[in-house]
């Protein structure tokens, strides 16, 4: 586990599943994702209990009594074959919590994992083009945007444009003497 700020990052738990699909299902979350209202809580529940490859993580808080909340949820999502060196990034943060600090602490958690535990070279997300603080979080973080989908959303009855972000990194080096040995 991974403390910051009074946010602790975990994987993700079959268990989670009831408190995910709701913070899904809250307005603001959705508005800033590709979420439709009402998402069933088995899909979602399903999907923890596979056991894929997703890295999927959560971040919790505690209230004075210790009951835990979710108050945050990221995965990366790696992809296979010629794109092995690739992974998606998702991101939210329950409507009551944003501003607070808990998308960049999950944000670095994922980039800490691609980076020094996967070597992924290439991470990739989509963004709402409105979702002007979730743009600039991942700008500070070495995002840039690629292109703009036009109309590629529907939301409430309305075609949205979307970001293609993507950050590229060198390959991870060799450490100590084994870099000399390599040729």
């Amino acid at each position: 586990m991974n403390e910051t700020n009074s946010l602790t990052i975990r994987a993700a738990e079959p268990d989670d599943a009831a408190a995910l699909t709701a913070m899904t299902n809250l307005p603001g979350v959705r508005h800033g994702t590709l979420q439709l209202p009402f998402g069933p809580h088995a899909r979602l529940e399903q999907r923890l209990a596979a056991g894929r490859e997703d890295h999927l993580l959560v971040g919790v808080t505690r209230d004075a009594t210790g009951a835990e909340e979710i108050v945050a949820h990221g995965g990366l999502l790696p992809r296979q074959r010629r794109r092995a060196h690739v992974g998606e990034i998702l991101l939210i943060v329950h409507d009551d919590h944003v501003g607070r600090g808990h998308g960049t602490a999950m944000l670095r958690a994922l980039l800490d994992l691609a980076d020094h535990w996967l070597g992924l070279r290439r991470l990739e997300l989509e963004v709402n083009t409105d979702n002007v603080a979730a743009i600039r979080l991942y700008e500070r973080h070495g995002f840039e945007i690629e292109g703009t989908k036009r109309g590629d959303t529907l939301r409430a009855g309305e075609l949205i444009d979307c970001h293609i972000m993507g950050r590229l990194r060198a390959a991870p080096r060799l450490a100590g003497a084994h870099a000399s040995e390599v040729r």
